[in-house]
Parts: structure tokens; sequence; C-alpha cells
């Protein structure tokens, strides 16, 4: 008799699978369908993005959007999407703009991510972030009811692999790509790969202190080698191999012409005032080209 309950049940779940939206329209503006069952949300192009994967057990997000808002509009496509509850939501990096939307999801969903996370999360936490976001309107406000920081119940050291239903992904602990805790993502059948914020869409990024460009390009390589069909960054909207390539084109060229002016006797002060780079003019962030100079010289210098 139990097992008649439950065969009707994942029928019924099947129905109402077949019945949801299949049109990114239909979530609204902001959702793209990449490919069946996976719907990606971005509200602006500089912002971090946010993946819905649909399995026959439940629901991935990959990271839990920019805001509040966004998150509740997130869980919201979801209610939409399917009624089957969200099972995990993994995290590509624990800066706030992936992070502070875990209050939305979990619990009951679990959350993944690389080792570093949850420190990383706790002191970077700054309670001012979500005061300032309360004051920029009602709607922001109404959306941060209830928040509270939330850090991984999973972390995981160089590779894990997640099993849900049909689809699999890979997760593989990107070092000194961006934050303290990358990861990228791979789904085999589907030939998707998420970057993490390793790259940028026509986007200067941020280069910390800690990030190498060496190990950076290491990673867009191996990214590469998957011969992904859809690239999903952790910002922006998700593109194909082109976005790797852009990127990688870019750090090979600056890498190249710092080397070139080290060997001439530049400093590194000087290199920042003369490097020049035509091929990113159309690039927005360029106000930290300064950071990926630094980090090309560190790199050069050893």
């Amino acid at each position: 008799m139990r097992l008649k309950t439950a065969s009707a049940l994942l029928s019924a779940a099947g129905l109402l699978l077949l019945a949801a939206p299949s049109s990114a329209q239909d979530l609204g503006p902001s959702f793209k369908k990449v490919k069946d069952g996976i719907f990606t949300y971005v509200a602006k192009p500089d912002e971090s993005n946010c993946t819905i994967i649909l399995t026959n057990e439940g629901v991935v997000l990959i990271d839990s959007g920019h805001n509040p808002t966004d998150s509740q509009a997130i869980l919201k496509a979801v209610k939409q999407l399917s009624p089957l509850p969200i099972r995990f939501l993994i995290n590509t990096e624990p800066h706030a703009d992936h992070t502070t939307g875990h209050y939305v999801f979990s619990p009951p969903t679990t959350i993944v991510a690389a080792a570093g996370a949850t420190d990383s999360m706790k002191g970077a936490y700054n309670p001012r972030r979500i005061e300032q976001l309360r004051a920029e309107s009602p709607a922001m406000r109404a959306a941060a009811e209830g928040y509270r920081l939330v850090t991984p119940q999973i972390e995981y050291k160089d590779k894990m692999t997640l099993n849900l239903g049909e689809r699999t992904f890979e997760l593989t602990h990107l070092k000194n790509v961006h934050s303290e805790s990358d990861t990228a993502i791979w789904m085999p059948k589907e030939r998707i790969v998420f970057t993490a914020a390793s790259i940028g869409v026509k986007r200067v990024n941020n280069l910390r202190p800690t990030v190498s460009i060496i190990d950076t390009l290491n990673g867009i390589k191996m990214m590469k080698a998957l011969n992904p069909e859809v690239v999903i960054p952790g910002h922006g909207v998700y593109g194909t191999v082109a976005l790797l390539d852009d990127n990688e084109r870019f750090y090979t060229l600056l890498l190249e012409r710092v080397r070139a002016l080290v060997a001439q006797g530049r400093t590194l002060d000087q290199i920042q005032k003369e490097l020049k780079m035509p091929e990113i003019e159309t690039w927005a962030g360029k106000d930290r080209f300064n950071t990926n100079i630094d980090a090309a010289y560190r790199a050069v210098k050893g």
C-alpha cells in the first residue's frame, strides 16, 4: 500500500512538472532558459547570477542571488517550476553578493561549498550591508525580513561529485582565482560549466592580492578542456566557450606585456602608468585594471 502511495505521489509530481512553465518569459524578464529544466537569473549585467536546475528528485541552486529581492524572486520561480524541494545550494564563492540570500533557502536546503567558505563568510560578515540594503526600498526591506548569516553545511577539499536524480554535478575547488573558496561546477551530460568569478563577461575582474594569474589561466584551460557547450560565469549572462577564450587571451597578453616591460627595467608604478590594452577598450570595470597589472607583476617577478 505504501509503495502504491509513493508511486502515485511521484506520478503526481511528474504531472505537475510537465505543467510547470517551460519558458523563461513565464518567470519574468530576469530569467533566461539555458536548457530544458535549467534557468539562470540575473537582474543586472554586472551582478551575480543564480541558476535553477530541476531534477526528478528535487531542485539544485547555484548561488542564492545578488541581494534579498533577487533571492525572493528565485524562490518564487522555483515554486512555479517544481513542486519538489530545493535539495542543494552550491556556492561558487563565499562573498556576500553570492551568499546573502542563503537565509531564504536554508534550512531545509543543504549548502555546499569549497573548503574555507565558512571562515571567509564569518570573517567578512558586515551587518551594515544588510541594513544598507533594507534602507534602499520598502520591497528590499520586506525581502530581507528574517535575514541571518547562513554558512555551508558541507565543505569539500579538492573535488566532489554530487548526484541528484538524473543529473551529475562535478565540483572542483579553484584556488587563487578570485576569493578564498571558489568552485567550478561541471554538468557532463548537459555540457555546462559554471566558472565562478574566475572570468568576467567583457569585464575586468578585481584581482585581490591572493589571486594568481597563472592559477587563473590553469583554471580556464581546465574548463576549456571539458569542451563545454554553455559557460556560466559568476556574474552576468551565460555564453559559450568564447567567454573562456576572451579571458584567456586577455590574461596571456597582459602577462606578455608586463614581462616585456619588466625586462626593460620598468617599475610597477611605471608599468601602471604606461601599459594600455586596446583589446579591452569596450570592457567594463577598467578602474580595476591596476589590480590586474599588480597580479601580472607578481607572476613575472615570482
